[in-house]
């Protein structure tokens, strides 16, 4: 079996890598020519995730064995205005992988979406699991690519991708050299830099975490 994960010089694709890795797996890492932060002991594919044909190579030369593909490759923001670059990799993206994963028949692929992507519900109820998932019942930009998303990949998997899809909270822990918005909070936090604070609370997941369900959920999801 090898992996392909992308993203994998990010925060969750980086514990994912290692995870695997260390398990004795074969992890091909598609990411960003830039990228320094790439896992040890990977195999390497540079490219970026809105070209579909840089992901390619990813699926070939397998020598007969199984592909799993864990899309984790995404950009996070907190944007509310359009962004053409955050919709360009957070969904023309994705549907780049999916394509190719129906086109190569992979053994499994599992999308990173997020709980944003799942419609809010009036303060003091549950969410819950949804069927459907729409961009205008979700607020953000971020919030609606993953919608959007999400839904492509659960429309290939209607017919016959075997695809799994996940949706984390704020995820927090080791390996985030990108300092995500979550990241730097911390730091911040614990080096006295904030000034003010507000009422409220946040769902926090440690990536370590994250990565174990992905890695389940390729198996049994």
């Amino acid at each position: 079996m090898i992996y392909c994960v992308t993203g994998a010089a990010g925060h969750l694709g980086n514990v994912i890598s290692r995870k695997l890795i260390e398990s004795g797996h074969e992890v091909r890492a598609f990411v960003l020519p830039e990228e320094e932060h790439i896992p040890e002991k990977t195999e390497i594919h540079f490219g970026d995730i809105r070209d579909k044909e840089s992901i390619r190579p990813c699926f070939e030369n397998l020598n007969g064995q199984e592909l799993v593909v864990i899309h984790c490759a995404g950009i996070v923001s907190i944007a509310s205005k359009f962004d053409q670059t955050v919709y360009d990799v957070n969904v023309t993206g994705t549907k780049n992988i999916v394509d190719l994963c129906g086109e190569y028949d992979i053994a499994k692929f599992i999308y990173v979406s997020s709980v944003h992507a799942i419609p809010e519900k009036e303060k003091g109820k549950k969410i819950t699991e949804v069927k459907e998932f729409d961009p205008d019942k979700v607020v953000g930009l971020y919030a609606k690519t993953k919608a959007e998303a999400t839904s492509y990949v659960l429309a290939a998997a209607q017919k016959g991708l075997n695809a799994t899809v996940v949706h984390p909270s704020g995820i927090t822990g080791p390996y985030d050299y990108g300092r995500g918005h979550i990241t730097t909070l911390v730091i911040d936090y614990y080096k006295r830099r904030l000034t003010s604070g507000i009422i409220g609370g946040y769902d926090f997941v440690d990536v370590r975490d994250v990565a174990n369900g992905i890695i389940a959920a390729c198996e049994k999801g």
